[in-house]
């Protein structure tokens, strides 16, 4: 969001990657392809089937490093963008986001790790928004893939380099 005024020259560069009806096809066709509900088919169908690929090979997985909690805010402002675009309506976009509640995302609230953040961040030097995610991993018993070099020298049980979980 821009609060001032662009000039001509960044109006025109921001339109730019979009001159073309090909060009923004993209930005209409991606938000229809959320699955919610069961729809678009093929699109759930894809994803259920790499889901339970997935929850059964050996492969090594690799922890979204991303803020706890905030998928529900992201979620909502896609919804939100939806209306704006007039992709949705505001009427429908309340029943989309009871739907997406549903599809079974499991996020973090930050309030159950803050206590052990903030533990860690006194004992480490850390910033408590970096310990969040090093609580969120150690708990979940999961790797914490990053490439904070202060993260991975005090952690190395838990923070690991994305290229060693490959």
């Amino acid at each position: 969001m821009i609060l001032r005024k662009l000039s001509d020259f960044e109006m025109t560069e921001n339109r730019r990657p979009f001159l073309r009806r090909e060009d923004r096809w993209p930005t209409l066709t991606w938000p229809r392809q959320i699955p919610i509900a069961g729809t678009p088919a093929d699109v759930v169908a894809a994803t259920d089937s790499y889901s339970r690929w997935m929850a059964t090979n050996n492969l090594p997985k690799l922890f979204v490093n991303a803020n706890p909690g905030a998928m529900e805010a992201e979620l909502a402002n896609v919804i939100w963008m939806s209306v704006r675009g007039d992709v949705l309506t505001k009427e429908d976009a309340p029943a989309k986001l009871r739907l997406a509640a549903r599809l079974g995302i499991h996020s973090a609230s930050a309030r159950k790790l803050w206590q052990g953040a903030l533990q860690r961040a006194l004992e480490s030097g850390v910033a408590v928004y970096d310990t969040l995610f090093v609580e969120l991993a150690d708990r979940e018993q999961l790797p914490l893939a990053t490439f904070d070099k202060k993260v991975l020298t005090i952690y190395p049980d838990i923070a690991k380099r994305p290229k060693d979980l490959m």
